[in-house]
């Protein structure tokens, strides 16, 4: 996936950590891992860590690989795989979801001369039964999703016969944070991974991802039963990158008005929350005269194909899509990604962002961002669990508070966006370094807090007092309240009688609004949603939390 941008992004665009303090070039695999790098990826050098991994798993060690999107992952298993030196020797399985990259990069390889198979349901059986059981030489790279890693007993025996016939190198597990409860892109079949362990003794397993904080690092070494492992990682940090997150109002002007000031002709994405709003925002930049198409799951893959080389050649510059438009994107001159709504983890919105300035160059990462888009994803995280009735509610709240998260980073306006997207990834940088790449580096207005506590209690206590009185009230009409607003329906309801009725009186209406925005959040307040009569449609009220014990 990352070896086709290996030379495309230009090393002083990328920050490097190095982990080890091992000097690896002492190796007895060092010689012939740099004439392979040199004679058949045509590299002169390693990226950070690239030579650590790739040592690492020649001495048959399981390994860790934790780079970011471009930062060179398939190399650290592709370039081994082609080498003799090694403690293991044989084929190296490869485990990736997508079968279309999987075919990139088969492809790719064959094209180096290097001898990669791909077996999948659409593979002819007379082809299986040349390179798999034929007596002739196996393929150095076996390539493999895990659904039908998980389902083919045909290939679990093959498998089986390699590891008996000490033939089989390793398994490398692309995409590793699919493995893991705490992610967005969990897969099922990915889940069963962690037999390999158990079946294939001996066998060293490499994980790979260019998204994880610790807790999905943890998980992801826990579900694979990797024993002491190579740990090997990148900076997350893209300082070509700049962050920028806007209040949400009128959010197709808002795009339309943004794409022409910054990004007339220029490539770039759009991420929404579900199919039918992408077809609709690609709609209406059209209207607009912008050229833009979506993408998502329900197309068929003749239309996902026909979209993705429009976009890729330029005859497209705008993508509105959902995040199946992720894993394996590769274009290296995108200007811009673009939230319509809230992503549902910082780690999604780290790799979403990723796809952004793979060049090298400056491009921007806009989010708006409005509080109610966090009911939203609530809403999607519950309804997805009534579908599938596989999810747990233990994973139910963890992807929640992933989503809590993320609504974190949108309101902390303070706090440098670069240190906070960092931080989460367990990574330290200073503030000083952004160099005016986000949107608060960029404000130096001082931050000035206020004591919103009465303001709090008493919208607990008037909403208290209202329930008691038998009535559903909405966000805004609280807000009215508090304001002490003369209008009649409240009036008529008898809410100017209510002894804390305009008690927030001389506070400026947005103040109020965040207030009980984050009232909400912080699940002092819960949202209820009322069907109106015999209609489909439903109003949102809003209610005191049964966990609220103020």
């Amino acid at each position: 996936m990352d070896n086709a941008t290996l030379d495309e992004i230009p090393t002083d665009s990328v920050e490097l950590i190095s982990t080890s303090s091992t000097n690896h070039c002492n190796s007895p695999y060092y010689s012939e891992v740099m004439q392979q790098l040199r004679s058949i990826f045509k590299l002169k050098s390693f990226r950070t860590n690239q030579l650590e991994a790739i040592t690492a798993t020649m001495d048959a060690r399981d390994v860790f690989v934790l780079m970011p999107t471009g930062g060179g992952k398939s190399l650290c298993y592709q370039l081994p795989a082609i080498c003799d030196s090694g403690k293991t020797k044989g084929v190296t399985v490869v485990v990736t979801p997508l079968i279309a990259l999987m075919k990139d990069q088969v492809d790719s390889l064959l094209n180096k001369g290097i001898d990669a198979f791909l077996w999948n349901a659409d593979t002819p059986h007379p082809t299986v039964s040349h390179r798999i059981y034929g007596s002739g030489p196996k393929p150095r790279l076996l390539y493999v999703t895990p659904e039908k890693l998980d389902g083919s007993s045909a290939l679990k025996n093959v498998l089986k016969n390699w590891h008996r016939t000490n033939t089989l190198a390793r398994f490398v597990i692309d995409e590793a944070h699919c493995i893991s409860t705490w992610g967005q892109d969990f897969r099922d079949a990915y889940k069963n991974l962690g037999i390999l362990r158990d079946e294939f003794p001996g066998v060293p397993i490499m994980a790979l991802t260019a998204t994880a904080n610790q807790i999905t690092i943890d998980d992801i070494v826990t579900q694979l039963k990797l024993n002491n492992h190579a740990f090997y990682r990148q900076t997350f940090n893209r300082p070509n990158l700049r962050y920028f997150i806007k209040d949400k109002k009128k959010v197709v002007p808002q795009i339309v008005d943004y794409i022409r000031a910054e990004h007339v002709g220029h490539a770039g994405v759009i991420y929404c929350t579900g199919r039918d709003r992408c077809e609709i925002v690609a709609e209406q930049l059209r209207e607009e005269g912008l050229s833009a198409a979506h993408y998502h799951a329900r197309m068929s893959n003749s239309e996902k194909d026909t979209t993705l080389a429009d976009w890729q050649n330029g005859d497209v510059k705008i993508i509105v899509a959902t995040i199946a438009f992720g894993m394996g994107i590769d274009k290296a001159d995108v200007r811009f990604v673009i939230h319509h709504d809230l992503p549902r983890s910082l780690s999604g919105y780290y790799q979403e962002t990723g796809r952004a300035g793979r060049d090298g160059k400056p491009a921007d990462c806009v989010l708006y961002f409005h509080a109610k888009d966090f009911n939203i994803i609530c809403k999607m995280i519950k309804n997805d669990r009534d579908r599938e009735q596989k999810q747990d509610q233990a994973a139910i709240n963890r992807q929640i508070e992933a989503a809590r998260e993320v609504v974190k980073y949108c309101k902390n306006i303070s706090v440098c966006r670069r240190v906070q997207l960092l931080q989460f990834f367990g990574e330290k940088f200073s503030k000083n370094k952004c160099a005016g790449g986000c949107d608060n580096c960029i404000d130096h207005r001082p931050v000035v807090p206020e004591d919103v506590t009465a303001i709090s209690r008493n919208a607990v206590q008037l909403l208290r007092d209202i329930e008691r009185m038998g009535d559903n009230i909405t966000m805004a009409r609280l807000q009215n309240i508090l304001k002490g607003s003369n209008l009649a329906e409240l009036r008529g309801k008898g809410y100017d009688k209510l002894p804390l009725f305009g008690s927030a009186q001389d506070q400026p209406k947005e103040l109020l609004e965040q207030v009980v925005q984050h009232l909400q959040f912080i699940d002092v307040l819960a949202p209820v949603a009322v069907q109106n009569g015999a209609t489909s449609y439903h109003t949102e009220y809003i209610q005191v939390s049964q966990c609220c014990i103020c």
